[in-house]
């Protein structure tokens, strides 16, 4: 019962954790990108689910385990993250916008929402299935 606990305290942590490092990366990307540079948003959703599974790495990290499955653990958070941005920014379709630094700087906005919604979630659901297989397989308490 203590593991179902566990799983569950991580992944919320994790989605909570990824709204928020999701909405920082969104924002601090155009803080790294001069103002004359326009980013296309697949560039934009995909930064953002950087920074959401970056958000799911931390909070599903186990320091005591072997480098090689936290390396694992990275790089499934991050490529799930990634692809969940990606996948955000196809159902958004906010290239119709006129003014995309405007909408992608705004947290708030409808258009790009979906990337940090889905860049978590999707993050979140395969970090958790991959922190569960560690779990009940190898007794990693």
């Amino acid at each position: 019962m203590e593991r179902i606990f566990a799983l569950f305290i991580r992944a919320g942590l994790a989605t909570i954790f990824g709204f928020m490092f999701g909405a920082m990366f969104m924002i601090g990307t155009f803080w790294v990108v001069p103002p004359i540079i326009i980013l296309p948003m697949w560039l934009l959703s995909i930064s953002v689910g950087f920074g959401c599974g970056l958000a799911g790495f931390v909070c599903f990290l186990k320091p005591e385990a072997k480098t090689t499955i936290n390396l694992t653990t990275f790089l499934i958070a991050c490529l799930s993250g990634v692809i969940g941005g990606y996948l955000g920014s196809i159902m958004s379709d906010p290239e119709g916008v006129r003014n995309v630094r405007l909408v992608a700087s705004s947290v708030t906005s409808p258009d790009v929402t979906p990337f940090i919604y889905m860049g978590t979630f999707i993050s979140t659901a395969a970090t958790s299935a991959w922190y569960a297989y560690r779990l009940w397989l190898y007794n990693e308490d």
